[in-house]
């Protein structure tokens, strides 16, 4: 398999609904190290202007959308991202092989459609991108830089145009991997471990546990993964973690919706000496967080549990809980375009809905005098401060606690909590709030 078909399968994956990451993942090992990044690098750029893509193939073809195969659809929508983003790739040997991939699943009519369409995108489209890019309208901004509509709307009602112009490009950036470095680490000797493999890293201004890389590298590969010492996690999602762990007192340390057990490891790691719950509604997802707690040596520390956090009951009254709440991840979609594309407001809403529930269930559990860390990784009020705002309202006993934010990095929320604005290509956005329960 090469790397343009291995492309094809991958986003064919995503768009029956499959994460982009795990399916590159189960690739990697039938392809070549040049092919994995041409493969990686084409599934990402479709993914992350898959709008705009969708747009242009609308904007030069005479074809009725739905009368195309998936197969071809799929192609024309890589095919074009590759036309327009890939620089070091001729452009010749790109259409070829986009058009004998057709071919091997089509027919000639169909291989010469696309071809047409690869052509014309390739003459006609860039006077008419450099439009919109210079564009003033939010409309035509969100549509160059892969956002939804809806989303930059939403935006603009939350904050102001300006703001929104300010998501909008942010969102659309490219990501790159940061690194945490596991606790009684040191990062000086893992930055020379992880340069001697032949990679650019530096560390991060920001965070005193982070070392910032200029790639996207699979983890596995990555000098000091194996054994524990680092974990790919962004540095807004770094400062959540050690910003609940740094309220810590006494009790169980409850991480309410560990997912595939960041967190949870990066709080294991930072309370040694704390006993940390940990629950997820999908069991893969507890027993993939089971494995990322032994990958750390810190397994005997956690007791994990699979269940509903709406009905589950902690062994005692938590003096910590992480509720680190499911929602869009607009603030992620830079790492996670695909999330993006299957999205709604509609959505949007039911998650508040839902974390609303989950937050007064933190209250009800949480010990006197004890912390609960609220944080998504949204950049909508919806599902950040008037989520808090309806809760505090519900319950008299709560006061917020003030979050050390870091300069440069957080700026504080309306009128509650902390946002993380995404702004660096390793800073996703994010919100946290942390609210006491009065004794």
């Amino acid at each position: 398999m090469r790397g343009i078909e291995a492309a094809l399968k991958v986003y064919a994956e995503v768009e029956g609904g499959a994460f982009a990451a795990e399916s590159l993942r189960k690739v990697y090992a039938e392809i070549s190290p040049p092919d994995r990044k041409l493969a990686a690098t084409l599934v990402y750029c479709s993914l992350r202007r898959q709008g705009l893509w969708r747009h242009l193939f609308m904007r030069f073809s005479k074809r009725d959308a739905g009368a195309i195969s998936p197969h071809v659809r799929n192609a024309l929508i890589i095919g074009i991202a590759g036309v327009v983003e890939l620089k070091y790739f001729a452009l010749p040997v790109l259409i070829n092989a986009i058009i004998q991939a057709v071919k091997t699943g089509g027919s000639e009519r169909d291989a010469g459609f696309v071809n047409a369409i690869l052509h014309t995108v390739a003459d006609e489209a860039p006077p008419y991108l450099a439009e919109l890019k210079k564009s003033a309208s939010l409309r035509d901004q969100a549509l160059y830089r892969g956002v939804p509509g809806w989303a930059a709307a939403l935006w603009s009602k939350d904050t102001s145009i300006a703001d929104a112009k300010r998501l909008v490009r942010s969102v659309g950036m490219k990501t790159y991997l940061s690194l945490r470095v596991t606790e009684g680490v040191d990062r000086e000797r893992q930055l020379e471990a992880y340069r001697a493999s032949g990679r650019a890293a530096w560390a991060s201004a920001w965070l005193k546990s982070s070392i910032r890389t200029a790639a996207n590298p699979f983890p596995l590969d990555l000098p000091g993964y194996k054994e524990g010492k680092i974990t790919p996690q962004s540095e807004s999602s770094i400062f959540v973690g050690e910003t609940a762990a740094r309220h810590y007192k006494s009790g169980i340390a409850l991480d309410m919706c560990c997912g595939r057990g960041v967190k949870t490891g990066q709080l294991a790691s930072l309370l040694p000496h704390a006993r940390i719950e940990a629950w997820d509604l999908s069991m893969p997802r507890v027993q993939a967080a089971e494995r990322e707690l032994k990958r750390l040596g810190l397994s005997e520390r956690v007791n994990f549990k699979a269940g509903d956090a709406l009905k589950n009951i902690p062994e005692e009254a938590p003096g910590l809980i992480l509720l680190d709440a499911p929602c869009s991840g607009s603030g992620t979609w830079g790492r996670h375009p695909e999330s993006k594309w299957r999205m709604t407001p509609e959505i949007v809403a039911e998650n508040a809905r839902l974390q609303k529930k989950l937050l007064a269930k933190a209250v009800k559990m949480i010990a006197p005098g004890g912390i609960i860390a609220y944080s998504t990784c949204s950049t909508f009020k919806e599902e950040n401060e008037k989520v808090v705002a309806s809760v505090m309202a519900e319950f008299s006993d709560l006061v917020e606690v003030p979050v050390e934010r870091t300069r440069g990095f957080t700026v504080k929320g309306k009128p509650w909590g902390t946002v993380v604005w995404p702004a660096l290509p390793w800073v996703d956005g994010f919100f946290i709030t942390l609210l006491a329960k009065r004794k």
